[in-house]
């Protein structure tokens, strides 16, 4: 299995500007779309949060009471 760093990598040293600016590029996409991600679970953990509180009191059932 050859090594993750093998001599055929490429060398950073004659990377362009333009190199650079394409990875960085592509970081930004990255993390963007992980925080998009996130802030997609967020919304709807909140929303079927909250959807099951609205549902459950306009319902207009009420929990059981223990019998004594």
């Amino acid at each position: 299995m050859p090594s993750m760093f093998a001599d055929d990598s490429p060398d950073r040293k004659y990377w362009t500007e333009y190199d650079h600016f394409m990875i960085e590029r592509e970081a930004r996409a990255q993390r963007r779309a992980h925080i998009y991600r996130l802030f997609g679970a967020w919304f709807r953990a909140i929303h079927a949060g909250t959807a099951w509180f609205v549902s459950a009191a306009l319902s207009g059932s009420k929990p059981a009471r223990r019998q004594a």
